[in-house]
C-alpha cells in the first residue's frame, strides 16, 4: 500500500466496511477525500484529489495552494468539529466538507469551479432580466391559480398608478378588469389554466387604473407549470391605447373627408348625421348659415331627450365679409378613442365642409335671386312651385299661388324715367316682402310681374293677405303716380301638372280679368264662379 492509499483502519478505528463503501463511493464520482494529521500536519491519504492538491505535506500544500492550506488550517484550530464551506483558489472553486475524528482531519471536497461560473452566468443573467422585467415598456403579469398577483413589474405599476403591496395578492379581475369585460377576461383564463389553451396571443382587454381611466392592453398569456401541475399564468402586455387612438382619429378623419367631398352637399348631410351621432359622441350639433340678413340653419344632431340652453352650448366662429359660419354643439362624453385633439380636428373637418356649403348658397343665392329686386327669381320660384305641388299631391294640402302685374309701370317710365320705372319695382317687392309670411315665397315672375306661393293656404286668406298689402302699397307714391297692382289668386289642385303650368296659367288668366275689370283689383277663383 503506498502513500496515496487510504487507510481506514488506523483512523476509523475498524469501521472498514463503512470506509470500504466510502470509498467504492467517492472513487466513482467528482468527490476527492484529504486526511491530514492534526499533530504532525502531514496528508495522511488522498482519494480522487485535483493534481493542484496531491502534495505530501501540509507545508506543501501551502506553497501550492495557500488559500486552502489557510482553510485548512483555520479549521483544525477552530473550535468545532465539522464544516462546509466554498473556497476560492487563484483558479478553482472547491466546496469542503471537512470533520474531525480523533487525532484526524478528514476532508470531503468538490471542484465546483464549472458550476460556480455557470451560476455566475445564470444569476447575472437572471438580474439583466429581472432588470428588464421591471423597467422595459411592457406590463409584466404572473397570477396563480385563483388570479391572485404574484408578480408585477414596476413599468405596470407606473402606467397604473398603483404601488406594489396595492395589488400583490389581489385579484386581478377585481383590481385592474372593468365590470363589462370580467366574463370575457375570465373566459380566457380558465381556458388557460384549464388547459385548453395553453397560448392565448394577442388578447386585447381594457384595464382600469387607480385614477378610473382606461387602457387598452394587448396581451400574450402563456401557461405556467411546476412538473405535470398547472399553477397560474404569465403575461406580457403592450398598452396600445395610444396606438388606438391614432388609428380611431385617422380613420375617423378619412370617412369625414370623404363624406364632406360628396358632390351633392345634401347627400353629404345626410350621411354625416348618421356617422357623427354614432361614431363621436355627439348630442347636439347645429350649423348657422348667414348670408347677408337672410340666415340658414342645418340640424344635424339634436337629442330629443335633452333641452340645450346657450351656455351648455359650444361654438366654432368662422367670419366672412358677407356673412358666417357658426358651429354649436354639444357631447355628454367623448367615446373611448376620442381625444380633445381629435374632437377638433373632427370639428374643423366639420366647419371646413359648411365653409364650402357657405360658398354654394351665396352662389345659389345670386342665381336664384332678382338683381333689382332682391326676390327669387322665376327659376327658383318654379322649383318651389314643383316641389309644393308634389306635396299638395301627397298629404291633400291647400295651398294657393298668387300673380300679380303691377299697374301703370309703362306710364311711370314714359313719363319719369326708367331710373323711376326700376324704383317702383323695388317699393312693390318691399311691399311684399315686409307683409307676407316667412313660410311664403315671393318672385319676380319678369318685367312687372311678381308671383306669390303661399303654402297651406286657401283662396279667401290668400285674397285677403294680397289685398292688405294692396291697401299699404297706395301710401307709396313715384312722382304723381299713386303705386298699385291688379292679381289673380288660385290654389294647386292635386290633378294639376307637376310643373306648374296649369297652375300658372289660371292665375294668368284671373290677372288678366282683374286687370280687363279696372285694374288696382285682386281676383279669385271664387270671385269668378260667384
Amino acid at each position: 500500500m503506498n502513500s496515496w492509499q487510504f487507510d481506514g483502519r488506523s483512523i476509523f478505528n475498524g469501521n472498514q466496511s463503512i470506509l470500504d463503501r466510502i470509498i467504492q463511493i467517492v472513487s466513482d464520482s467528482e468527490i476527492f477525500i484529504i486526511v491530514l494529521d492534526m499533530n504532525t500536519g502531514n496528508i495522511i491519504s488522498s482519494v480522487n484529489v485535483p493534481q493542484r492538491l496531491k502534495k505530501f505535506s501540509f507545508d506543501e500544500l501551502r506553497r501550492e495552494s495557500k488559500i486552502v492550506w489557510n482553510f485548512l488550517r483555520d479549521f483544525i484550530k477552530a473550535d468545532i468539529n465539522a464544516i462546509t464551506e466554498t473556497v476560492k483558489d487563484v483558479k478553482d472553486f472547491y466546496r469542503f466538507t471537512c470533520l474531525k475524528v480523533e487525532d484526524k482531519v478528514v476532508c470531503l471536497g468538490e471542484v465546483i469551479t464549472k458550476k460556480v461560473l455557470i451560476d455566475e452566468y445564470i444569476n447575472e443573467r437572471l438580474e439583466t432580466l429581472t432588470m428588464y422585467l421591471e423597467f422595459a415598456p411592457v406590463f409584466f403579469v404572473t397570477l396563480d391559480r385563483e388570479a391572485r398577483i404574484t408578480y408585477i413589474n414596476s413599468y405596470a405599476l407606473q402606467k397604473t398608478g398603483y404601488r406594489l403591496h396595492e395589488v400583490l395578492g389581489k385579484n386581478w379581475f377585481e383590481v385592474f378588469v372593468p365590470a363589462s369585460e370580467v366574463e370575457t377576461v375570465k373566459k380566457v383564463f380558465k381556458d388557460i389554466m384549464d388547459g385548453d389553451i395553453e397560448l392565448r396571443q394577442n388578447f386585447e382587454n381594457e384595464i382600469i387604473t387607480k385614477d378610473g381611466k382606461t387602457l387598452t392592453i394587448l396581451w400574450e398569456n402563456r401557461l405556467l407549470k411546476k412538473g405535470e401541475k398547472n399553477i397560474g399564468t404569465v403575461s406580457v402586455g403592450i398598452d396600445v391605447t395610444e396606438q388606438k387612438v391614432k388609428d380611431f382619429e385617422e380613420e375617423t378623419l378619412i370617412r369625414l373627408l370623404s363624406i364632406t367631398s360628396e358632390a351633392d352637399y345634401h347627400v353629404a348631410l345626410d350621411k354625416l348625421r348618421a356617422y357623427l351621432s354614432e361614431h363621436c359622441g355627439f348630442d347636439y350639433l347645429t350649423c348657422l348659415i348667414k348670408i347677408d340678413e337672410n340666415e340658414k340653419i342645418f340640424n344635424l344632431i339634436s337629442d330629443a331627450e335633452e333641452k340645450f340652453v346657450e351656455l351648455q352650448l359650444k361654438r366654432m366662429d368662422k367670419e366672412f365679409p358677407e356673412g358666417s359660419v357658426t358651429l354649436l354643439f354639444h357631447i355628454k362624453k367623448l367615446p373611448k378613442y376620442v381625444s380633445d385633439s381629435c374632437l377638433k380636428s373632427i370639428l374643423q373637418v366639420i366647419l371646413s365642409f359648411f365653409e364650402r356649403v357657405y360658398y354654394i348658397q351665396k352662389l345659389e343665392e345670386a342665381s336664384f335671386r332678382d338683381a333689382l329686386t332682391g326676390l327669387f327669381n322665376r327659376r327658383y320660384f318654379m322649383m318651389a312651385l314643383k316641389t309644393e305641388i308634389l306635396r299638395v299631391k301627397r298629404y291633400g294640402l291647400t295651398s294657393t299661388v298668387v300673380m300679380l302685374d303691377m299697374d301703370g309701370l309703362k306710364q311711370i317710365n314714359d313719363t319719369y324715367g326708367h331710373d323711376a320705372g326700376d324704383l317702383a319695382l323695388r317699393e312693390v317687392a318691399k311691399a311684399l316682402q315686409e307683409n307676407l309670411r316667412v313660410t311664403d315665397l315671393c318672385a319676380r315672375y319678369g318685367g312687372d310681374e311678381f308671383v306669390i306661393l303661399m303654402p297651406e293656404t286657401d283662396e279667401q286668406n290668400a285674397k285677403k293677405a294680397v289685398e292688405r298689402i294692396l291697401e299699404q302699397l297706395h301710401n307709396k307714391v313715384i312722382g304723381k303716380s299713386t303705386l298699385s297692382f291688379s292679381a289673380g289668386v288660385t290654389k294647386i289642385y292635386r290633378e294639376d301638372d307637376q310643373d306648374g303650368i296649369s297652375v300658372l296659367k289660371r292665375a294668368d288668366e284671373l290677372l288678366y280679368l282683374a286687370k280687363k275689370s279696372g285694374k288696382n283689383t285682386v281676383l279669385s277663383e271664387i270671385d269668378v264662379l260667384f
